[in-house]
């Protein structure tokens, strides 16, 4: 019996690893070459394993989009679980978010380049797989939006759904230009703290 658990416990950590290869090695993939461009076969070889392989843990290229952006949310999720609400202290729990977020944005800033600019052109299918993986972490976060605008935190003419998008865009926005033509005179910190600023003063009560 004891070696029969210990066989499970083997195959089991063999598949959590492949696993966590392909999603790795897909995220390095769609940076590289888009998600649309990239394939399956690219994506089984930079894991080192054969596609038989990799359509054995993932049906499709849409299911692995979806995994890999769904791994990608999982320390956004980490923080609101510390943060519990932002009934208290808006500033700083605000901060704390809008510093997580952008660091993220920069360290996956080539698949982030990718996938904003191809999001509208994928098929509807990959969309809305797409969707059912970012919504419920969205969700959440505009429920804790609301409840710091119930207790009289946040502004109550506030549109919080529009609110959050809108801090979001501006974190993007931060990130993607970094790399452009224009020369910038502030640093990336200087340029998040602006968006804290900017983002109390408009949601605060």
């Amino acid at each position: 019996m004891d070696a029969l658990d210990t066989s499970k416990r083997a195959t089991g950590s063999s598949v959590d690893e492949t696993r966590r290869r392909l999603m790795e090695a897909a995220a390095r993939i769609f940076s590289r070459d888009g998600i649309q461009g990239a394939t399956t076969r690219a994506i089984a070889k930079d894991a080192g394993v054969n596609e038989v392989t990799l359509f054995r843990h993932f049906k499709s290229k849409e299911q692995l989009v979806a995994a890999v952006i769904e791994k990608g949310l999982v320390s956004e999720l980490a923080l609101m679980d510390a943060q519990a609400s932002w009934t208290e202290n808006l500033r700083e729990k605000l901060a704390q978010y809008v510093r997580h977020y952008y660091d993220h944005l920069e360290q996956k800033e080539a698949f982030a380049r990718a996938f904003i600019a191809e999001s509208r052109g994928l098929p509807e299918s990959m969309q809305t797989m797409i969707a059912s993986a970012i919504k419920p972490v969205r969700d959440r976060l505009i429920v804790m939006l609301k409840e710091a605008q119930q207790a009289g935190v946040i502004r109550a003419d506030l549109d919080v759904e529009c609110g959050i998008d809108a801090l979001k865009n501006a974190l993007y926005a931060g990130v993607l230009r970094k790399s452009g033509c224009m020369p910038r005179s502030y640093t990336s910190d200087a340029y998040v703290d602006a968006v804290v600023d900017i983002f109390y003063r408009g949601f605060a009560a």
